[in-house]
Formats: C-alpha cells, structure tokens, sequence
C-alpha cells in the first residue's frame, strides 16, 4: 500500500506510521498466503485467516478510536471523509468475507475474489495514508498523540482477535 504523503510537523507522524505500518504487516502476510496458496493451501489458509483477524482489528480499531478522535477534533468540515471511510470499511468486510468463503472452500482459483478485496483495500488505505494520517500532526498534542499511539499500539500487536 502506498505510504508516501507529507511528512507533518509536530508529535504525531508516529501515529499514521503505526497504522502505515500496520497496512505494510498484513500487506506482507497476504502477500506469503497468496504466494503459497497454489503450493501449500494449508499454509496459505493460516495466513489468509491471520490477515483476516489483524485486518478486522485494524478496523475496529480506527472506528473504535481513531475516528472518534479525528471527529472530536477536526470539526464537522471533515467529518464527510470519515463517512467515506466507514462506508469503505463494510466494502472490505464484504469482500473478506467472500473471499474467505473461496478460501475455507478450498477453491483453487482466487484471482476474482482476491482481486475485488485487494482493489477495496487500496482505494481505502491510499485515501487513510493521504488523507487522514497526515492530520495527526499538527492537529493533535504531544500528550494526546502520546496516549493515542500507545493504546493503539498495544491493540494492533494484540494476538487475540476483534472483539
């Protein structure tokens, strides 16, 4: 995914990179779970299912805590880019969901299904990495930047899954 975008001043470049960051490691597994899905299905499976997990606590996390932050302090005029986004988000787990179907189904072919998720997924990340993490600059106080990153942070490495 992409991850060029301005480099704000202030305290919180940190914050959008733990989310690039985050994008880039289920990027990396999707990409071994596709590579090993015609060779060890079994292998690419876990994988998918890890991404599956990692991805969905993604999102929970931005719904749960990001976007209630940038809403809080950004003021209505940007709120339209949030609605964007949340509408994105039930466009990804759409299209998880169908493409897991394939893969709990064993289906040899996943060009289709893969192609629609991963299309969703850039359009998406491009417009969070663009857009909304660059506002975590300096917008935001060294002390909330601070708190924010860290309980993200913690959540985004978590082993357990969403919810």
């Amino acid at each position: 995914m992409p991850t060029d975008h301005p480099d704000p001043e202030g305290p919180s470049p940190a914050l959008g990179q733990a989310l690039e960051a985050d994008h880039a490691r289920l990027d990396e597994i999707w990409d071994e779970g596709m590579r090993l899905w015609g060779t060890d299905p079994a292998r690419a499976t876990a994988l998918f299912r890890e991404f599956t997990s990692g991805l969905l606590r993604h999102i929970q996390v931005e719904e749960g805590m990001v976007f209630p932050f940038y809403e809080e302090h950004a003021g209505s005029r940007e709120h339209h880019l949030l609605e964007l986004l949340r509408e994105e988000h039930v466009q990804i787990r759409d299209a998880l969901e169908r493409f897991m179907g394939h893969v709990e189904a064993g289906d040899k072919e996943l060009e289709e299904p893969s192609t629609v998720l991963r299309n969703v997924l850039w359009a998406h990340n491009t417009r969070e990495e663009g857009q909304l993490y660059p506002w975590f600059g300096p917008e935001v106080s060294e002390g909330e930047a601070a708190e924010l990153r860290r309980t993200i942070s913690t959540m985004l490495s978590s082993s357990d899954g969403p919810g």
